[in-house]
């Protein structure tokens, strides 16, 4: 069948029968007039970040979350820390989760057809409709909770008198499950945002994803997006930012208080000066986290709400797809660049890893040593006895010493 890409149009009537092969190839063609932006260099990014950069960066996000969970679930990180410290371990432990299940269902979205179409009602079909809602998710629950960390520290920092009453373990594991919870319920209406639409064409069933509104009239669904804007965007920023300003303030000085008291020998001031280390190095750890979701997520969300606000159809202008592309790929580096960020700012962490890698190296040595040894036990009988001799002689050596030195 061909079509005249000049107009985008097609040149001939379709059979009665086939009148969704119509809805098909005209939602695959573009009018020159309506479009904006250079469409070639769309599609070499589309081709680029999403064919090869995504699931690069979707598989070392996976494995680089696996490593968060091993080294910061490990029982040397939690031997080593105090109350808050353990407390603030746990968060980043949650929000390692978070981003791992983020950087699994974000992957096989690389997979999708770039028109929409599918041919059978498989696993991709379903993932084109719901991937959104459970991406979604993941990234409020992300975002909420390295909200939620930040007023840990920010009390913790700012605050630690009150702190203490008002700061625990089992609080924050409380508020790490409402996080979750709370997201996965906010999110429910996007499972209802998309459908799965079969369509006969040319005596071949077709199937395509297609936006619908949540309410008849479409107030409803600006309403929501109007409370995903605030809740997951505008609020969590505006918190982001002030704690982040707080605790830099506080971190600088420490650090100035610490080098006034640099002059004193005081044990007493050292042990004090490690604590605060330790503190800080948490909260600059959590400061570059907050940095890097500045940088790398909020060009994306800020973009999809300018989107929302001039209300106007966007899926032809390539300078907004190609941005969207770009911004969308920043938001998945977030979700998986926190083991390279905690190897470089954190100084316990890459010594747990060592230790870690170090411990399991020496285990597998020692085992390949022992299976030597009992190899060579069995081939030689009177090796145990030929031991048990050069003992005997050496003990024996340092009793006639001692009698000689008795003697003298």
């Amino acid at each position: 069948m061909m079509m005249n890409y000049s107009t985008g149009e097609i040149p001939f009537d379709l059979p009665e029968e086939v009148d969704d092969c119509k809805d098909i190839l005209k939602s695959n063609l573009s009018k020159p007039e309506n479009t904006t932006g250079d469409k070639e260099l769309y599609e070499n990014v589309y081709y680029v970040l999403y064919g090869y950069g995504l699931p690069t960066i979707c598989v070392c996000g996976f494995l680089g979350n696996v490593m968060n969970l091993i080294i910061l679930a490990g029982k040397q990180v939690h031997r080593s820390l105090r109350r808050a410290e353990h407390a603030a371990n746990i968060g980043l432990i949650a929000l390692a989760v978070a981003d791992l299940i983020f950087c699994i269902t974000a992957f096989p979205s690389t997979f999708l057809p770039k028109d929409g179409v599918f041919y059978d009602t498989g696993f991709l079909t379903y993932y084109g409709c719901y991937c959104a809602a459970v991406i979604s998710i993941f990234m409020l629950t992300s975002t909420w909770l390295t909200v939620a960390m930040s007023t840990e520290r920010y009390l913790a920092i700012c605050h630690p008198l009150k702190s203490r009453k008002i700061l625990s373990i089992q609080r924050t594991k409380v508020a790490i499950v409402m996080v979750y919870i709370l997201s996965a319920l906010f999110n429910i209406p996007v499972f209802w945002r998309y459908s799965i639409v079969q369509k006969k064409c040319n005596n071949q069933t077709l199937y395509t994803v297609n936006m619908r509104l949540l309410g008849d009239d479409g107030n409803l669904e600006n309403a929501y997006r109007a409370c995903w804007a605030v809740v997951g965007n505008f609020i969590p920023l505006l918190l982001l930012l002030f704690f982040n300003i707080c605790l830099m303030r506080e971190i600088h000085r420490s650090y100035a208080m610490r080098k006034r008291m640099g002059n004193g020998h005081c044990s007493a001031v050292h042990h004090h000066s490690n604590d605060t280390e330790a503190s800080n190095r948490i909260t600059i750890t959590l400061i570059s986290i907050v940095v890097m979701f500045f940088i790398l997520v909020a060009p994306s969300e800020i973009l999809k709400q300018i989107a929302f606000l001039f209300g106007s159809d966007l899926s032809k202008n390539y300078t907004y797809l190609t941005i969207e592309i770009i911004t969308n790929v920043m938001q998945t580096i977030n979700f998986s660049a926190n083991f390279i960020l905690y190897c470089i700012i954190n100084p316990s962490f890459r010594r747990t890893m060592k230790e870690m890698f170090c411990f399991q190296y020496q285990k597998l040595h020692m085992d390949g040593a022992t299976e030597v040894g009992s190899q060579a036990d069995s081939s030689c009988p009177t090796r145990e006895k030929y031991a048990s001799l050069r003992v005997h002689a050496s003990t024996g050596g340092t009793m006639r010493l001692k009698n000689m030195a008795n003697h003298v």
